[in-house]
Protein backbone atom coordinates (compact mmCIF):
# COMPACT_ATOMS: atom_id res chain seq x y z
CA UNK A 1 0.00 0.00 0.00
CA UNK A 2 1.42 3.62 -1.23
CA UNK A 3 1.32 6.37 1.34
CA UNK A 4 -0.58 8.72 -0.90
CA UNK A 5 -2.88 5.53 -0.62
CA UNK A 6 -2.65 5.11 3.57
CA UNK A 7 -3.12 8.88 3.70
CA UNK A 8 -6.69 8.89 1.54
CA UNK A 9 -8.77 10.72 -0.65
CA UNK A 10 -8.44 13.94 1.61
CA UNK A 11 -4.97 14.68 0.93
CA UNK A 12 -5.99 15.42 -2.52
CA UNK A 13 -7.50 18.65 -1.28
CA UNK A 14 -5.15 19.55 1.68
CA UNK A 15 -1.69 18.39 3.37
CA UNK A 16 -2.68 16.07 6.39
CA UNK A 17 -1.04 18.81 8.51
CA UNK A 18 -3.10 20.99 7.68
CA UNK A 19 -6.22 19.14 7.83
CA UNK A 20 -4.58 18.28 11.51
CA UNK A 21 -4.23 21.72 12.46
CA UNK A 22 -7.92 22.23 11.98
CA UNK A 23 -9.13 19.74 13.98
CA UNK A 24 -6.53 20.34 16.78
CA UNK A 25 -8.32 24.02 17.15
CA UNK A 26 -11.89 22.50 16.66
CA UNK A 27 -12.41 20.36 20.10
CA UNK A 28 -15.25 17.62 19.32
CA UNK A 29 -16.71 18.19 22.39
CA UNK A 30 -17.28 21.48 21.67
CA UNK A 31 -18.56 21.14 18.15
CA UNK A 32 -20.64 18.94 18.70
CA UNK A 33 -22.41 20.82 21.77
CA UNK A 34 -23.49 23.47 19.46
CA UNK A 35 -25.94 20.95 17.64
CA UNK A 36 -26.35 18.03 20.56
CA UNK A 37 -27.05 18.87 24.10
CA UNK A 38 -24.25 16.93 25.46
CA UNK A 39 -24.22 15.23 29.30
CA UNK A 40 -20.83 13.58 30.70
CA UNK A 41 -20.98 10.24 31.65
CA UNK A 42 -18.32 7.44 32.25
CA UNK A 43 -15.47 9.39 30.35
CA UNK A 44 -17.77 10.72 27.20
CA UNK A 45 -20.60 12.61 26.58
CA UNK A 46 -23.84 11.69 25.85
CA UNK A 47 -27.01 13.11 23.81
CA UNK A 48 -29.93 12.02 21.24
CA UNK A 49 -28.39 11.44 17.75
CA UNK A 50 -28.67 13.74 15.09
CA UNK A 51 -29.21 11.59 12.62
CA UNK A 52 -31.66 9.72 13.35
CA UNK A 53 -35.34 9.46 16.10
CA UNK A 54 -34.59 8.03 19.31
CA UNK A 55 -36.02 8.78 23.07
CA UNK A 56 -32.93 7.76 25.04
CA UNK A 57 -29.15 9.27 24.14
CA UNK A 58 -27.55 6.56 22.42
CA UNK A 59 -24.88 9.23 20.52
CA UNK A 60 -21.00 9.73 22.53
CA UNK A 61 -18.40 11.79 21.95
CA UNK A 62 -15.26 10.58 22.88
CA UNK A 63 -12.98 14.33 23.81
CA UNK A 64 -9.65 11.86 24.37
CA UNK A 65 -10.04 10.67 20.88
CA UNK A 66 -11.71 13.29 19.35
CA UNK A 67 -14.45 11.05 17.81
CA UNK A 68 -18.40 10.55 17.83
CA UNK A 69 -20.18 7.38 17.37
CA UNK A 70 -23.95 6.66 17.62
CA UNK A 71 -24.30 3.29 19.83
CA UNK A 72 -28.57 3.54 17.98
CA UNK A 73 -27.49 3.84 14.33
CA UNK A 74 -23.84 3.20 14.05
CA UNK A 75 -23.50 6.54 12.78
CA UNK A 76 -19.33 8.11 13.43
CA UNK A 77 -16.14 9.80 12.60
CA UNK A 78 -14.51 12.99 14.12
CA UNK A 79 -15.35 16.31 13.55
CA UNK A 80 -14.62 16.73 10.15
CA UNK A 81 -17.19 13.81 9.58
CA UNK A 82 -19.82 15.23 11.83
CA UNK A 83 -19.87 18.54 10.23
CA UNK A 84 -19.96 17.29 6.60
CA UNK A 85 -22.86 14.84 7.95
CA UNK A 86 -24.67 17.21 9.64
CA UNK A 87 -24.80 20.22 7.32
CA UNK A 88 -24.84 18.12 4.44
CA UNK A 89 -21.40 19.52 2.92
CA UNK A 90 -18.81 17.77 0.80
CA UNK A 91 -15.16 17.63 2.29
CA UNK A 92 -13.69 20.99 1.46
CA UNK A 93 -16.35 22.99 2.68
CA UNK A 94 -17.10 21.30 5.94
CA UNK A 95 -12.95 21.92 6.25
CA UNK A 96 -13.25 25.68 5.44
CA UNK A 97 -16.46 25.78 8.15
CA UNK A 98 -14.55 24.28 10.59
CA UNK A 99 -11.40 27.08 9.59
CA UNK A 100 -13.81 29.68 9.66
CA UNK A 101 -14.86 28.81 13.28
CA UNK A 102 -11.62 29.75 14.22
CA UNK A 103 -10.28 32.23 12.33
CA UNK A 104 -7.88 29.73 10.33
CA UNK A 105 -6.50 30.55 7.04
CA UNK A 106 -6.78 27.36 4.71
CA UNK A 107 -3.80 27.47 2.17
CA UNK A 108 -4.23 26.72 -1.23
CA UNK A 109 -3.17 24.14 -3.24
CA UNK A 110 -3.13 23.52 -6.89
CA UNK A 111 -4.93 20.16 -7.58
CA UNK A 112 -7.69 19.77 -9.77
CA UNK A 113 -9.95 19.05 -6.71
CA UNK A 114 -8.61 22.52 -5.13
CA UNK A 115 -8.86 24.07 -8.17
CA UNK A 116 -13.08 22.77 -8.41
CA UNK A 117 -13.37 24.31 -4.27
CA UNK A 118 -11.74 27.59 -5.69
CA UNK A 119 -13.91 27.76 -8.06
CA UNK A 120 -16.66 27.77 -5.80
CA UNK A 121 -15.33 30.62 -3.40
CA UNK A 122 -14.92 32.33 -6.91
CA UNK A 123 -18.53 32.39 -7.61
CA UNK A 124 -19.53 32.41 -4.36
CA UNK A 125 -17.74 36.26 -3.98
CA UNK A 126 -19.10 37.43 -7.40
CA UNK A 127 -22.74 36.21 -6.04
CA UNK A 128 -21.88 38.57 -3.31
CA UNK A 129 -20.99 41.32 -5.24
CA UNK A 130 -24.26 41.00 -7.49
CA UNK A 131 -26.27 40.31 -4.31
CA UNK A 132 -25.33 44.07 -3.13
CA UNK A 133 -25.86 44.98 -6.75
CA UNK A 134 -30.04 43.71 -6.77
CA UNK A 135 -30.12 44.96 -3.43
CA UNK A 136 -28.84 48.79 -3.96
CA UNK A 137 -30.92 49.16 -7.31
CA UNK A 138 -33.91 48.17 -4.93
CA UNK A 139 -33.21 51.17 -3.58
CA UNK A 140 -32.44 53.44 -5.31
CA UNK A 141 -35.39 56.20 -6.38
CA UNK A 142 -36.12 55.61 -10.23
CA UNK A 143 -38.90 54.90 -11.75
CA UNK A 144 -38.49 51.37 -12.17
CA UNK A 145 -37.24 51.02 -8.43
CA UNK A 146 -40.43 52.43 -6.99
CA UNK A 147 -42.72 49.86 -9.11
CA UNK A 148 -40.34 47.19 -7.94
CA UNK A 149 -41.09 48.61 -4.47
CA UNK A 150 -44.50 49.16 -4.75
CA UNK A 151 -45.02 45.07 -5.89
CA UNK A 152 -43.13 44.49 -2.70
CA UNK A 153 -45.50 46.65 -0.76
CA UNK A 154 -48.43 45.43 -2.41
CA UNK A 155 -47.56 41.58 -1.39
CA UNK A 156 -47.02 42.41 2.47
CA UNK A 157 -43.74 42.23 2.08
CA UNK A 158 -42.03 45.21 4.42
CA UNK A 159 -38.57 47.00 4.32
CA UNK A 160 -37.51 44.58 7.36
CA UNK A 161 -38.37 41.41 5.65
CA UNK A 162 -35.97 43.02 2.74
CA UNK A 163 -33.46 43.02 4.35
CA UNK A 164 -33.65 39.76 6.53
CA UNK A 165 -33.65 37.96 2.97
CA UNK A 166 -31.58 40.81 1.09
CA UNK A 167 -34.14 41.27 -1.46
CA UNK A 168 -33.25 43.18 -4.73
CA UNK A 169 -34.17 44.17 -8.16
CA UNK A 170 -32.67 43.65 -11.78
CA UNK A 171 -33.22 46.15 -13.87
CA UNK A 172 -34.81 45.80 -17.43
CA UNK A 173 -31.68 47.11 -19.05
CA UNK A 174 -29.24 43.80 -20.99
CA UNK A 175 -26.56 44.96 -19.31
CA UNK A 176 -26.85 46.97 -15.86
CA UNK A 177 -25.17 44.04 -13.87
CA UNK A 178 -22.52 44.01 -16.52
CA UNK A 179 -21.83 47.63 -15.64
CA UNK A 180 -22.09 47.93 -12.09
CA UNK A 181 -19.14 44.96 -11.99
CA UNK A 182 -16.61 46.34 -14.53
CA UNK A 183 -13.60 44.71 -12.64
CA UNK A 184 -15.54 40.84 -13.35
CA UNK A 185 -15.04 39.44 -16.75
CA UNK A 186 -18.23 38.34 -18.60
CA UNK A 187 -17.25 35.24 -18.37
CA UNK A 188 -16.52 34.72 -15.37
CA UNK A 189 -19.40 36.14 -15.12
CA UNK A 190 -21.32 33.60 -17.00
CA UNK A 191 -19.46 30.77 -15.58
CA UNK A 192 -21.53 31.90 -11.79
CA UNK A 193 -24.73 31.84 -14.09
CA UNK A 194 -25.41 35.63 -13.81
CA UNK A 195 -24.89 36.37 -17.52
CA UNK A 196 -25.80 34.92 -21.26
CA UNK A 197 -23.66 34.69 -24.18
CA UNK A 198 -25.68 35.99 -27.25
CA UNK A 199 -24.81 36.94 -30.75
CA UNK A 200 -23.23 40.34 -30.10
CA UNK A 201 -22.17 39.46 -26.55
CA UNK A 202 -23.49 38.94 -22.94
CA UNK A 203 -26.42 39.90 -21.71
CA UNK A 204 -27.69 40.04 -18.01
CA UNK A 205 -29.67 36.82 -17.29
CA UNK A 206 -32.16 38.54 -14.93
CA UNK A 207 -34.11 41.44 -16.04
CA UNK A 208 -37.20 43.39 -14.52
CA UNK A 209 -37.12 40.87 -11.48
CA UNK A 210 -37.53 40.71 -8.42
CA UNK A 211 -34.16 38.40 -7.03
CA UNK A 212 -34.27 36.43 -4.35
CA UNK A 213 -30.71 35.46 -2.81
CA UNK A 214 -30.20 32.02 -2.43
CA UNK A 215 -28.05 31.30 0.91
CA UNK A 216 -26.40 28.24 1.78
CA UNK A 217 -25.29 26.87 5.67
CA UNK A 218 -22.17 28.90 5.24
CA UNK A 219 -24.40 32.37 4.66
CA UNK A 220 -22.98 32.27 0.73
CA UNK A 221 -24.73 33.22 -1.51
CA UNK A 222 -25.11 30.14 -4.03
CA UNK A 223 -27.66 31.05 -6.44
CA UNK A 224 -30.72 33.42 -7.60
CA UNK A 225 -34.09 33.00 -7.87
CA UNK A 226 -35.99 36.10 -10.05
CA UNK A 227 -39.77 36.96 -9.85
CA UNK A 228 -41.08 38.88 -13.83
CA UNK A 229 -42.45 42.10 -13.31
CA UNK A 230 -43.04 41.99 -16.97
CA UNK A 231 -42.35 40.51 -20.11
CA UNK A 232 -38.99 39.80 -21.09
CA UNK A 233 -36.98 36.74 -23.11
CA UNK A 234 -37.62 33.86 -20.79
CA UNK A 235 -41.52 34.65 -20.19
CA UNK A 236 -41.47 32.44 -16.59
CA UNK A 237 -42.63 33.78 -13.82
CA UNK A 238 -40.04 32.55 -11.65
CA UNK A 239 -36.45 31.86 -12.73
CA UNK A 240 -33.80 30.10 -11.04
CA UNK A 241 -29.41 30.14 -10.96
CA UNK A 242 -28.82 27.84 -13.66
CA UNK A 243 -26.65 24.71 -12.42
CA UNK A 244 -22.98 26.18 -11.10
CA UNK A 245 -19.76 25.05 -9.23
CA UNK A 246 -22.02 26.20 -6.51
CA UNK A 247 -25.59 25.82 -6.91
CA UNK A 248 -27.45 22.75 -7.59
CA UNK A 249 -31.10 23.18 -6.96
CA UNK A 250 -31.66 19.55 -5.32
CA UNK A 251 -29.20 20.10 -2.62
CA UNK A 252 -30.27 23.61 -1.48
CA UNK A 253 -33.54 24.39 0.16
CA UNK A 254 -34.49 28.54 0.11
CA UNK A 255 -34.55 29.94 3.59
CA UNK A 256 -33.13 27.20 5.31
CA UNK A 257 -30.48 29.87 6.80
CA UNK A 258 -33.51 31.06 8.56
CA UNK A 259 -35.23 27.96 9.64
CA UNK A 260 -32.10 26.39 11.32
CA UNK A 261 -31.83 29.52 13.53
CA UNK A 262 -36.16 28.40 14.97
CA UNK A 263 -34.55 25.38 16.36
CA UNK A 264 -38.25 23.76 15.82
CA UNK A 265 -38.98 19.70 15.87
CA UNK A 266 -41.04 20.76 12.68
CA UNK A 267 -40.00 22.27 9.19
CA UNK A 268 -42.48 23.26 7.23
CA UNK A 269 -41.98 23.31 3.06
CA UNK A 270 -43.35 25.08 0.51
CA UNK A 271 -43.15 25.86 -2.87
CA UNK A 272 -42.45 29.40 -3.68
CA UNK A 273 -39.91 32.21 -2.81
CA UNK A 274 -42.78 34.08 -2.24
CA UNK A 275 -44.68 31.40 0.15
CA UNK A 276 -41.45 31.74 2.66
CA UNK A 277 -41.10 34.82 3.05
CA UNK A 278 -44.40 35.15 3.41
CA UNK A 279 -44.72 32.61 6.20
CA UNK A 280 -42.06 34.01 7.82
CA UNK A 281 -43.61 37.66 7.82
CA UNK A 282 -45.99 36.18 9.78
CA UNK A 283 -43.51 34.13 12.41
CA UNK A 284 -43.68 31.02 10.49
CA UNK A 285 -39.59 30.98 10.29
CA UNK A 286 -39.21 27.20 10.38
CA UNK A 287 -40.39 27.61 7.11
CA UNK A 288 -38.13 26.57 3.26
CA UNK A 289 -39.35 26.13 0.37
CA UNK A 290 -37.88 23.72 -2.60
CA UNK A 291 -36.68 25.70 -5.72
CA UNK A 292 -39.06 24.16 -8.90
CA UNK A 293 -37.74 20.33 -8.23
CA UNK A 294 -39.09 17.42 -7.17
CA UNK A 295 -37.97 16.52 -3.33
CA UNK A 296 -35.42 14.75 -3.56
CA UNK A 297 -32.81 12.44 -0.85
CA UNK A 298 -30.32 15.54 0.18
CA UNK A 299 -33.84 17.97 0.80
CA UNK A 300 -34.91 15.24 2.96
CA UNK A 301 -31.22 15.46 4.69
CA UNK A 302 -30.69 19.07 5.07
CA UNK A 303 -34.47 19.26 6.89
CA UNK A 304 -33.45 16.37 9.38
CA UNK A 305 -29.76 18.18 10.00
CA UNK A 306 -32.24 20.96 11.23
CA UNK A 307 -32.50 19.06 14.27
CA UNK A 308 -36.54 19.00 13.45
CA UNK A 309 -38.32 15.63 13.37
CA UNK A 310 -41.41 16.15 11.44
CA UNK A 311 -41.65 17.91 7.80
CA UNK A 312 -45.04 19.49 7.29
CA UNK A 313 -45.63 19.61 3.09
CA UNK A 314 -47.57 22.35 1.92
CA UNK A 315 -47.78 21.98 -1.27
CA UNK A 316 -50.27 22.65 -4.24
CA UNK A 317 -53.39 21.33 -3.89
CA UNK A 318 -53.62 20.77 -7.59
CA UNK A 319 -53.06 17.58 -9.17
CA UNK A 320 -49.70 18.30 -9.75
CA UNK A 321 -49.41 19.39 -6.56
CA UNK A 322 -50.74 15.97 -4.81
CA UNK A 323 -48.28 14.10 -7.35
CA UNK A 324 -45.18 16.20 -5.88
CA UNK A 325 -47.27 15.59 -2.05
CA UNK A 326 -47.27 11.71 -2.86
CA UNK A 327 -43.60 11.55 -4.38
CA UNK A 328 -41.66 13.31 -1.66
CA UNK A 329 -43.40 11.44 1.69
CA UNK A 330 -41.71 8.13 1.34
CA UNK A 331 -38.47 10.40 0.55
CA UNK A 332 -38.89 11.71 3.55
CA UNK A 333 -39.65 8.93 5.71
CA UNK A 334 -36.61 7.49 4.51
CA UNK A 335 -34.51 9.74 6.18
CA UNK A 336 -36.43 9.54 9.58
CA UNK A 337 -38.59 12.16 9.65
CA UNK A 338 -42.17 12.26 10.41
CA UNK A 339 -44.31 13.31 7.93
CA UNK A 340 -47.44 15.44 7.61
CA UNK A 341 -49.49 17.10 5.22
CA UNK A 342 -51.49 20.34 5.34
CA UNK A 343 -54.11 21.47 2.72
CA UNK A 344 -55.34 24.64 1.92
CA UNK A 345 -58.73 24.68 0.89
CA UNK A 346 -59.83 28.90 0.69
CA UNK A 347 -56.65 30.20 -0.58
CA UNK A 348 -54.46 28.74 -3.76
CA UNK A 349 -51.02 28.76 -1.97
CA UNK A 350 -50.13 30.33 1.88
CA UNK A 351 -49.29 33.84 0.77
CA UNK A 352 -52.38 33.93 -0.15
CA UNK A 353 -54.02 32.51 2.66
CA UNK A 354 -52.04 34.65 5.12
CA UNK A 355 -52.55 37.55 3.36
CA UNK A 356 -56.73 37.14 3.60
CA UNK A 357 -57.35 34.86 7.14
CA UNK A 358 -54.10 35.87 9.11
CA UNK A 359 -51.25 33.96 11.28
CA UNK A 360 -53.75 32.97 14.35
CA UNK A 361 -56.50 30.89 11.68
CA UNK A 362 -53.38 29.52 9.79
CA UNK A 363 -51.93 28.16 13.01
CA UNK A 364 -55.05 26.56 13.75
CA UNK A 365 -55.38 25.19 10.27
CA UNK A 366 -51.47 24.24 11.00
CA UNK A 367 -52.33 22.07 14.33
CA UNK A 368 -55.05 19.94 11.84
CA UNK A 369 -52.46 18.84 9.68
CA UNK A 370 -53.00 15.02 9.05
CA UNK A 371 -50.41 12.64 8.80
CA UNK A 372 -49.40 11.06 5.83
CA UNK A 373 -51.30 8.11 5.91
CA UNK A 374 -54.53 9.79 6.94
CA UNK A 375 -53.72 11.96 4.10
CA UNK A 376 -53.45 8.92 1.44
CA UNK A 377 -56.70 7.21 3.12
CA UNK A 378 -58.65 10.71 2.24
CA UNK A 379 -57.09 10.79 -1.49
CA UNK A 380 -58.57 6.80 -1.48
CA UNK A 381 -61.56 7.91 -0.50
CA UNK A 382 -62.09 10.59 -3.30
CA UNK A 383 -60.65 8.02 -5.67
CA UNK A 384 -63.50 5.29 -5.09
CA UNK A 385 -67.30 4.86 -4.79
CA UNK A 386 -67.32 2.97 -1.18
CA UNK A 387 -71.23 2.78 -1.76
CA UNK A 388 -70.15 0.09 -3.97
CA UNK A 389 -68.72 -3.53 -3.14
CA UNK A 390 -66.19 -2.58 -5.84
CA UNK A 391 -65.34 1.05 -4.47
CA UNK A 392 -65.34 -0.57 -0.73
CA UNK A 393 -62.70 -3.39 -1.92
CA UNK A 394 -60.49 -1.33 -3.90
CA UNK A 395 -60.57 1.65 -1.52
CA UNK A 396 -59.62 -0.90 1.31
CA UNK A 397 -57.10 -2.48 -1.00
CA UNK A 398 -55.26 0.63 -0.94
CA UNK A 399 -55.52 1.25 2.72
CA UNK A 400 -53.86 -1.75 3.49
CA UNK A 401 -50.87 -1.50 1.08
CA UNK A 402 -49.60 2.03 2.81
CA UNK A 403 -50.69 0.36 6.44
CA UNK A 404 -48.75 -2.48 5.85
CA UNK A 405 -45.57 -0.34 6.08
CA UNK A 406 -45.94 0.70 9.44
CA UNK A 407 -44.15 -0.95 12.72
CA UNK A 408 -46.92 0.22 15.60
CA UNK A 409 -49.83 -1.97 16.57
CA UNK A 410 -51.58 0.53 17.77
CA UNK A 411 -51.48 2.84 14.88
CA UNK A 412 -52.65 0.22 12.50
CA UNK A 413 -55.73 -0.39 14.96
CA UNK A 414 -56.48 3.12 15.01
CA UNK A 415 -56.61 3.53 11.18
CA UNK A 416 -58.05 -0.32 10.93
CA UNK A 417 -60.86 0.98 12.94
CA UNK A 418 -61.75 3.76 11.00
CA UNK A 419 -61.41 2.27 7.73
CA UNK A 420 -63.88 -0.45 9.08
CA UNK A 421 -66.39 1.85 9.98
CA UNK A 422 -66.34 3.50 6.61
CA UNK A 423 -66.38 0.61 5.03
CA UNK A 424 -68.07 -2.03 7.11
CA UNK A 425 -65.51 -4.55 6.28
CA UNK A 426 -64.28 -6.19 9.70
CA UNK A 427 -61.39 -5.11 11.24
CA UNK A 428 -59.73 -9.01 10.99
CA UNK A 429 -60.31 -8.94 7.41
CA UNK A 430 -58.22 -5.60 6.67
CA UNK A 431 -55.78 -7.06 9.65
CA UNK A 432 -55.02 -9.76 7.20
CA UNK A 433 -54.65 -8.00 4.12
CA UNK A 434 -52.32 -5.86 5.77
CA UNK A 435 -50.20 -8.92 6.86
CA UNK A 436 -50.45 -10.90 3.53
CA UNK A 437 -49.23 -7.35 1.63
CA UNK A 438 -46.62 -7.26 4.49
CA UNK A 439 -45.43 -10.51 4.23
CA UNK A 440 -45.66 -10.33 0.08
CA UNK A 441 -43.27 -7.50 0.45
CA UNK A 442 -40.49 -9.56 2.44
CA UNK A 443 -41.36 -8.41 5.83
CA UNK A 444 -43.80 -10.57 8.44
CA UNK A 445 -45.56 -8.86 11.08
CA UNK A 446 -43.57 -10.11 13.68
CA UNK A 447 -40.37 -9.25 12.41
CA UNK A 448 -41.10 -5.66 11.99
CA UNK A 449 -42.63 -5.36 15.82
CA UNK A 450 -39.32 -7.41 17.55
CA UNK A 451 -37.60 -4.38 19.15
CA UNK A 452 -34.11 -3.89 17.62
CA UNK A 453 -31.04 -1.31 17.14
CA UNK A 454 -30.58 0.28 13.71
CA UNK A 455 -26.94 -1.29 13.47
CA UNK A 456 -28.31 -4.97 12.52
CA UNK A 457 -26.21 -8.34 12.43
CA UNK A 458 -25.79 -9.31 8.66
CA UNK A 459 -26.97 -12.86 7.95
CA UNK A 460 -24.13 -15.88 9.03
CA UNK A 461 -21.67 -13.44 10.11
CA UNK A 462 -19.16 -14.69 12.95
CA UNK A 463 -19.56 -12.15 16.08
CA UNK A 464 -17.01 -13.43 17.73
CA UNK A 465 -14.47 -13.18 14.72
CA UNK A 466 -15.70 -9.83 13.87
CA UNK A 467 -15.31 -8.50 17.91
CA UNK A 468 -11.44 -10.15 17.64
CA UNK A 469 -10.72 -8.01 14.51
CA UNK A 470 -12.39 -4.88 16.30
CA UNK A 471 -10.83 -5.76 19.79
CA UNK A 472 -7.08 -6.27 18.02
CA UNK A 473 -7.10 -3.29 16.05
CA UNK A 474 -7.99 -1.06 18.57
CA UNK A 475 -5.04 -2.43 20.76
CA UNK A 476 -2.85 -2.21 18.14
CA UNK A 477 -3.38 1.36 17.76
CA UNK A 478 -3.51 1.99 21.35
CA UNK A 479 -0.25 0.20 21.77
CA UNK A 480 2.29 0.44 19.77
CA UNK A 481 4.78 -1.89 20.88
CA UNK A 482 1.82 -4.79 19.74
CA UNK A 483 1.65 -3.23 16.39
CA UNK A 484 5.68 -3.38 15.81
CA UNK A 485 5.96 -6.70 17.35
CA UNK A 486 3.34 -8.64 15.00
CA UNK A 487 4.70 -6.52 12.15
CA UNK A 488 8.36 -7.13 12.57
CA UNK A 489 7.03 -11.10 13.46
CA UNK A 490 4.88 -11.36 10.16
CA UNK A 491 2.17 -12.68 12.26
CA UNK A 492 -0.34 -11.00 10.60
CA UNK A 493 -1.48 -9.54 6.67
CA UNK A 494 -4.21 -7.44 5.51
CA UNK A 495 -5.58 -10.99 4.33
CA UNK A 496 -5.92 -12.44 7.22
CA UNK A 497 -7.62 -9.55 9.46
CA UNK A 498 -10.36 -9.89 6.34
CA UNK A 499 -9.28 -7.45 3.51
CA UNK A 500 -11.51 -4.48 3.51
CA UNK A 501 -11.87 -1.61 6.02
CA UNK A 502 -10.37 -3.96 8.58
CA UNK A 503 -6.91 -4.84 5.98
CA UNK A 504 -6.57 -1.23 5.14
CA UNK A 505 -6.46 -0.44 9.01
CA UNK A 506 -4.00 -3.26 9.96
CA UNK A 507 -1.24 -1.56 7.56
CA UNK A 508 -2.14 1.75 8.89
CA UNK A 509 -1.58 0.37 12.28
CA UNK A 510 1.99 -0.84 10.55
CA UNK A 511 3.33 2.29 9.53
CA UNK A 512 2.78 3.85 12.83
CA UNK A 513 1.91 7.68 10.70
CA UNK A 514 -1.27 8.13 12.84
CA UNK A 515 -0.78 11.04 15.81
CA UNK A 516 -4.21 10.78 16.74
CA UNK A 517 -7.30 8.39 16.43
CA UNK A 518 -9.31 10.86 14.80
CA UNK A 519 -6.69 11.02 12.49
CA UNK A 520 -7.80 7.40 10.87
CA UNK A 521 -11.28 9.20 9.66
CA UNK A 522 -9.23 11.36 7.20
CA UNK A 523 -8.03 8.27 5.61
CA UNK A 524 -11.52 6.82 4.66
CA UNK A 525 -14.47 8.76 2.03
CA UNK A 526 -17.78 6.47 2.73
CA UNK A 527 -19.87 6.40 5.81
CA UNK A 528 -19.35 2.76 6.34
CA UNK A 529 -16.08 2.86 6.29
CA UNK A 530 -16.05 5.71 9.44
CA UNK A 531 -18.66 3.23 10.80
CA UNK A 532 -16.16 0.56 11.11
CA UNK A 533 -13.55 2.72 12.77
CA UNK A 534 -15.53 4.99 14.94
CA UNK A 535 -17.37 1.09 16.11
CA UNK A 536 -14.03 -0.10 16.63
CA UNK A 537 -12.36 3.33 18.64
CA UNK A 538 -15.45 2.71 20.84
CA UNK A 539 -14.46 -0.89 21.98
CA UNK A 540 -11.57 0.60 23.94
CA UNK A 541 -10.48 -1.58 26.85
CA UNK A 542 -7.92 -1.37 29.37
CA UNK A 543 -5.42 -3.65 30.93
CA UNK A 544 -4.10 -3.33 34.03
CA UNK A 545 -0.41 -5.02 33.62
CA UNK A 546 1.57 -6.12 30.59
CA UNK A 547 0.93 -9.77 30.56
CA UNK A 548 -2.75 -8.85 30.58
CA UNK A 549 -2.15 -6.69 27.77
CA UNK A 550 0.16 -9.59 26.09
CA UNK A 551 -2.42 -12.36 26.85
CA UNK A 552 -5.62 -10.16 25.14
CA UNK A 553 -3.05 -9.52 22.26
CA UNK A 554 -2.68 -13.48 21.82
CA UNK A 555 -5.89 -14.62 22.18
CA UNK A 556 -7.43 -12.06 19.65
CA UNK A 557 -4.96 -13.19 17.46
CA UNK A 558 -5.42 -16.73 17.19
CA UNK A 559 -9.12 -16.25 16.86
CA UNK A 560 -8.59 -14.40 13.76
CA UNK A 561 -5.34 -16.52 12.28
CA UNK A 562 -7.26 -19.43 13.22
CA UNK A 563 -10.12 -18.89 11.46
CA UNK A 564 -8.49 -17.61 8.37
CA UNK A 565 -6.65 -21.29 8.04
CA UNK A 566 -9.97 -23.07 8.20
CA UNK A 567 -11.40 -21.35 5.54
CA UNK A 568 -8.37 -21.68 3.74
CA UNK A 569 -8.06 -25.64 4.43
CA UNK A 570 -12.02 -25.87 3.24
CA UNK A 571 -11.00 -24.08 -0.34
CA UNK A 572 -7.77 -26.32 -0.62
CA UNK A 573 -9.04 -29.38 0.68
CA UNK A 574 -8.46 -31.59 -2.61
CA UNK A 575 -5.02 -30.16 -2.18
CA UNK A 576 -3.89 -32.69 0.29
CA UNK A 577 0.05 -31.16 0.46
CA UNK A 578 -1.65 -27.43 0.64
CA UNK A 579 -3.66 -28.54 3.54
CA UNK A 580 -0.93 -30.74 5.51
CA UNK A 581 0.94 -26.92 5.70
CA UNK A 582 -1.90 -25.27 6.45
CA UNK A 583 -2.70 -27.72 9.67
CA UNK A 584 1.19 -27.45 10.61
CA UNK A 585 0.97 -23.97 10.40
CA UNK A 586 -2.32 -24.09 12.73
CA UNK A 587 -0.72 -25.75 15.26
CA UNK A 588 2.17 -22.92 15.02
CA UNK A 589 -0.67 -20.57 15.82
CA UNK A 590 -2.02 -23.03 18.74
CA UNK A 591 1.08 -22.92 20.28
CA UNK A 592 2.04 -19.08 19.53
CA UNK A 593 2.68 -16.68 22.89
CA UNK A 594 3.74 -13.02 22.24
CA UNK A 595 6.05 -11.30 24.89
CA UNK A 596 6.23 -7.60 23.82
CA UNK A 597 8.90 -5.36 24.50
CA UNK A 598 8.65 -2.07 26.52
CA UNK A 599 8.14 1.19 24.97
Amino acid sequence: MSNNTIMGVWSLFYEQDTISEVKILNDIVDVVASYVKLTPRSGSFFGLCPFHAEKSPSFSVNRDKQFYYCFGCGAGGNVISFIKKVENLDFPDALKLLADRVHFNLPEKGTGSEHFAAAREATAKINKEAARFYYNTLQETNPEANAARKYLENRGITPVLVRKFGLGFAPEAWDSLLKSLPDISPTSLETAGLVKQGKQGHYDRFRNRIIFPIIDQRQRVIGFGGRNLGKDDDGAKYINSPETALFKKSECLYGLNHAKKARSQEIIIVEGYMDVVAMHMHGFTNTVGVLGTALKNTHARLVKNTGANTAILLLDGDEAGIKATLRAIPVLIKEGLKVKILTLTQAKDPDEYLSRFGAAKFNSLLAEAKTHIAFQVDLFKEKHDISTIEGRVAFTQECARILAALTSTIEIDAYVSDIARATEISPSAINKEIEKLAEQGGISREFLLLPRTSVQKKAGEDIGLKNARKGLLNLLFSHKQAAKALQENALLTAEEIGGGVFGRLLEIAFTNIVNSPSDLFDMFETDEEQQAIAEILADSKEYSTKTALEKALCDMLKKIKLAWLTQRMELERDDLNTVKTLHSQRKSIIELNITLNDG
